[in-house]
């Protein structure tokens, strides 16, 4: 009699089974199998799409170095970037083990020494500059010293400019720095409160209930404001004729809060306009004199200022990705002039500036600073971004419009600065200065500059 002997198929747990999808498919950067994978496991075709192929850039894929945990619901692996030899731990959490339904897969950076993580920083913007996807400067000081400053790309395609490290960028939303300082230097001077109505200095405001929001409201988007009409692509006929603050308040001044004050938080271009018509109406100067005057001169930032279209031969041009793929001039979504709510233009060396400036107390009151940069919602505070765990925060802000990306980060930790202007679409400096966040760690006296 024949006895037939049949080797056993071992059948890998759930959550490893998922993993190794996953990493196939992520390293073989193919969109129908991330999105094959998405729709299968979390039943979502995109869910988390544009992450996914942004780290993927980042990364180059990732090679198993070790597996940290192993059970049916949960696998955790940590990687080897391919594209830098920095790891990165991958997380996979199942719901159930009949469904193979995923409850998420994180990806966690994991911290390094400073010098290497301005080596990984250095290498990503090199990539992305390599193909095409950035251009502009990159600035990282810390203690007063210059660790990092680099140029990228071209700053006028048209002519082939290349970008120096003193060309000026459009600032866009960092502008609302500009604002906040400005209100704020008048609540120091007992001019202006924090819980003063808008129509206490905007006496013939056209909506009485908008008039009614006050500055702190505004200040940490909380007035339920709203946007200024100009910013969209399909409102190109409003930004035909306007010209002023004035003429933004004509636009949307009749409307009301979308929400009652206070009680939510919803970003808002035009909270930081109205703030600036406030600024007018208690220095007596017009906004753009008035920063200018107090918050650009005393901060040394001579590069700071709010051109209109037609003086902005020396500006670097933007150029935003059209529905095809290919780079066209973004200057035709821009307002005439930059608003309280942002669209300026700066150098890096200047953001730096007013950083120190603030740090120093040359512009408002420490104390009243610190309560700017704290948290008053989630993640904002009076006109700063304000972030991070109490370990390890962070403050300033971001900008982004078509052809335009910047971002400006400081931590207090280690008394480090970021600054990235760009002339190429939101959020690649986002993303820049959050590669190197991530694989921050305390820096230590062996740290050396690096760039140019």
């Amino acid at each position: 009699m024949l006895v037939c002997l049949s080797t056993p198929v071992l059948v890998k747990p759930p959550a490893e089974a998922a993993f190794e999808e996953w990493l196939d498919a992520f390293n073989r950067n193919d969109r129908a199998a991330l999105t094959e994978f998405n729709a299968r496991r979390f039943g979502e075709p995109e869910h988390n799409f544009e992450y996914l192929l942004d780290s993927r850039e980042e990364t180059g894929g990732l090679a198993v170095v070790a597996v940290e945990r192993s059970e049916p619901l949960k696998f955790v692996a940590l990687t080897l970037e391919r594209s830098f030899p920095v790891q990165r731990r991958i997380t996979v959490q199942v719901e159930d083990a009949a469904s193979g339904r995923l409850e998420h897969i994180t990806q966690e950076p994991l911290q390094i020494p400073q010098a290497k993580a301005l080596e990984a920083f250095d290498a990503f913007a090199t990539q992305l500059a390599a193909a095409d996807r950035f251009s502009g400067v990159l600035v990282i000081e810390q203690n007063g010293q210059r660790l990092y400053a680099k140029p990228f790309g071209l700053g006028n395609r048209e002519d082939d400019t290349p970008v120096q490290l003193d060309t000026p960028f459009l600032f866009a939303s960092q502008g609302k720095m500009f604002t906040a300082v400005a209100a704020l230097q008048l609540v120091a001077a007992g001019k202006l409160g924090l819980d003063d109505p808008l129509g206490k200095h905007l006496t013939d405001y056209p909506n009485q209930a908008m008039a009614a929001v006050t500055i702190r409201r505004l200040l940490a988007h909380q007035g339920g404001t709203g946007d200024i009409g100009v910013l969209q692509p399909d409102e190109a006929a409003n930004r035909a004729w306007v010209r002023s603050i004035a003429d933004l308040i004509r636009l949307n001044g009749d409307r009301a809060p979308a929400f009652p004050p206070g009680s939510d938080f919803e970003y808002s271009n035009y909270g930081f306009l109205l703030l600036g018509a406030v600024v007018e109406a208690v220095s007596g100067q017009s906004y753009y004199d008035y920063v200018a005057e107090h918050i650009f001169a005393p901060a040394g930032m001579t590069a700071t200022r709010y051109p209109t279209l037609d003086e902005m031969d020396d500006v670097a041009r933007g150029y935003t990705q059209a529905g095809d793929g290919t780079l066209v001039p973004s200057a035709d979504q821009l307002p005439w002039r930059g608003t309280p709510a942002g669209g300026g233009v700066t150098t890096a060396d200047d953001e730096v500036r007013f950083v120190e400036a603030l740090k120093a107390g040359k512009l408002i009151p420490l104390p009243l600073l610190q309560e700017a940069i704290s948290q008053q919602t989630d993640w904002y505070g009076y006109g700063f971004i304000s972030s991070g765990p109490p370990e390890f925060p962070h403050w300033g802000h971001g900008g982004g419009a078509p052809g335009n990306s910047a971002a400006l980060s400081i931590y207090p930790t280690n008394d480090m600065t970021m600054v990235c202007l760009s002339n190429r679409d939101p959020p690649v400096c986002d993303r820049l200065l959050t590669r190197l966040h991530w694989h921050l760690s305390p820096p230590s006296d062996a740290d050396e500059p690096v760039g140019d």
